[in-house]
């Protein structure tokens, strides 16, 4: 029982994967773009869902937390990096997310050792603002929400909505907005570990 949380999180991230490799293979298939399109919608879902199983059980933990987050990276990756790939988004749009990612992670990283987390009741951050922006339930759910339909909506703008591709790509730079603007308060406050 335990472990089902982080068994939702491995298949979520096999199935990214999976999924990365056959629209690479096939963009033009649009059946294939179509099905990706709910297929991602189940993918952003069971990231919810294993969060929840874990705390109605009752059996969160910093490894837990940890996996989650690290799922969590790789996925959002795999898709820019799909869309890149495919010249569907911009390349820069992977470097903000690379960077963003790496910095972030190393200072959360340093807090750890602190037994500090990312989210929850021993939050490396101590700013009203800067616990809102990256660990609030509110912004956390805001941008998942936001990287969940940029994600789908690609692959339903690409096979058979074209007219909805300025919408999609209004969405990659909102998506891309919140992942810098909720990465700067973990640097600002991360300066700590290193003095």
């Amino acid at each position: 029982m335990k472990q089902i949380p982080n068994l939702i999180c491995i298949i979520r991230t096999i199935a990214t994967i999976v999924l990365a490799v056959y629209v690479l293979n096939n963009s033009e298939n649009q059946i294939l773009l179509n099905y990706a399109f709910w297929i991602t919608w189940i993918i952003i879902i069971l990231d919810a869902v294993d969060g929840i199983i874990a705390r109605k059980l009752d059996i969160t933990s910093d490894f837990g937390a940890f996996f989650d987050i690290a799922c969590d990276r790789i996925i959002e990756l795999i898709f820019i990096s799909l869309f890149v790939v495919l010249k569907w988004i911009p390349f820069w749009i992977l470097v903000v997310f690379l960077v963003r990612g790496i910095l972030v992670d190393g200072i959360r990283g340093f807090a750890a050792k602190e037994g500090k987390t990312a989210f929850g009741k021993k939050s490396m951050m101590k700013s009203k603002i800067g616990y809102f922006l990256t660990s609030s339930r509110f912004m956390r759910a805001g941008y998942g929400t936001i990287k969940a339909v940029a994600f789908a909506f690609m692959f339903f703008a690409k096979s058979s909505y074209p007219n909805l591709l300025t919408l999609e790509i209004f969405l990659i730079y909102l998506m891309t907005v919140f992942c810098i603007i909720r990465g700067i308060p973990v640097l600002i406050e991360g300066k700590k570990f290193f003095s």
